[in-house]
């Protein structure tokens, strides 16, 4: 799958965490697992720009949707876009999920710069405690 002759938009991975993953001095740190989700890239887009239900999963998005995609078995895609700010989210049976905003409070932002592939990790947690 990987690069596909892709040089400028999103090299990722997405990885599952659940359980309890509280650090301790005798715990090993946790690693995710590598899932198949199809992920969700829309034009960057703010809190109120959609509406949230359990805190992370988001529906009704207002902004534009610009590309679909799905991982591969190992967790992993790629997928070509133009120079921009884009939100990112993961489809999950309760709506699209997202871990984080920034400042601004754009859901989980990439910005894209001409010939730049930016590599993200996504981490899909609403099953982790920690």
């Amino acid at each position: 799958m990987f690069s596909q002759g892709i040089s400028q938009g999103i090299s990722g991975q997405v990885l599952w965490y659940e359980g309890d993953l509280m650090p301790g001095f005798d715990k090993e740190p946790a690693v995710g697992q590598p899932i198949q989700r199809e992920i969700h890239i829309y034009n960057a887009t703010k809190m109120e720009q959609a509406e949230v239900q359990d805190g992370r999963f988001y529906s009704n998005i207002k902004t534009e949707l610009v590309q679909k995609t799905s991982t591969d078995e190992e967790g992993r895609f790629i997928v070509a876009l133009e120079p921009g700010t884009y939100s990112v989210f993961v489809k999950e049976p309760k709506g699209l999920f997202a871990r984080k905003f920034d400042q601004s409070g754009i859901i989980n932002p990439v910005t894209i710069s001409a010939n730049e592939l930016v590599s993200m990790l996504i981490k899909v947690d609403y099953m982790a405690a920690y």
